[in-house]
């Protein structure tokens, strides 16, 4: 600048109007510069955060696996209770098996899905960083579905009344069995699973039991409702399912 100043003050217009075109260009060829170094750097990210996603998505397939199989389990014993409840049918001939069947179909796990990544891209305006627009308009419907609708609170997570009152007519020394005897936890996921135990009661003892269930008149609508619930929340499962592995 100080040779264009120079240059006016000598009347050499020429030279000059030289300099100037010189400072223009190298400014132009900065801001070029500057913005494919940027462009660069925001596809790089795009990428890095695709990634993440696609993580999240695998995980939240393989957590709802978990969580699918362990409610079908849920769901099976509820419907053995559910035929005693109605008819009278022991499960398998056994009060025990019918007691433990009653106790499980209370058992809940949360159904969740990972949306640090997502939100993070969100509020801090980077979800600009898919270029897709289709895809962006998925990511979205995806992740912030749930919250429009509150089927996370309403159909998934809900803790049933049919969990407090089941076990609340259970004796407390049967819970701590079924706990110790009839449920575990494997794997480095945590993956819950109910399983078979032996009776720790004498039959007779179980058939009491049972008559305390049969005696609460609310005890069989909750368990309908519980399931009820379960069955919508298999088929909101399985859409999402569905969602994830198109976007994966």
């Amino acid at each position: 600048m100080r040779r264009i100043a120079q240059r006016l003050r000598q009347h050499d217009w020429l030279a000059a109007g030289i300099e100037l075109v010189i400072v223009v260009v190298g400014i132009l060829i900065a801001l070029q510069v500057s913005n494919w170094n940027q462009d660069r750097q925001d596809a790089r990210r795009g990428r890095e955060y695709l990634q993440r996603l696609r993580n999240d998505l695998a995980g939240d397939r393989k957590a709802n696996d978990h969580w699918r199989h362990f409610n079908e389990q849920v769901v099976a014993y509820g419907r053995q209770a559910l035929a005693h409840a109605e008819s009278g049918a022991l499960v398998e001939g056994s009060a025990w098996k019918t007691v433990q069947a009653y106790y499980q179909a209370s058992q809940w796990s949360p159904h969740s899905r990972e949306t640090s990544t997502f939100n993070t891209m969100l509020f801090s305006g980077d979800l600009r960083l898919v270029a897709d627009p289709a895809l962006r308009d998925e990511l979205s419907f995806y992740y912030t579905s749930s919250s429009v609708n509150d089927s996370d609170g309403n159909v998934f997570n809900e803790l049933p009344s049919y969990r407090t009152r089941v076990r609340g007519l259970t004796p407390y020394a049967v819970q701590e069995y079924i706990w110790s005897r009839c449920y575990r936890m494997r794997g480095r996921d945590d993956v819950q699973e109910l399983v078979d135990c032996p009776a720790p009661i004498p039959q007779a003892e179980a058939s009491a039991i049972l008559e305390g269930y049969g005696r609460d008149a609310a005890l069989l609508p909750e368990l309908r409702y519980w399931l009820a619930n379960r069955r919508v929340a298999f088929l909101v499962d399985s859409s999402r399912g569905r969602q994830a592995r198109e976007l994966e």
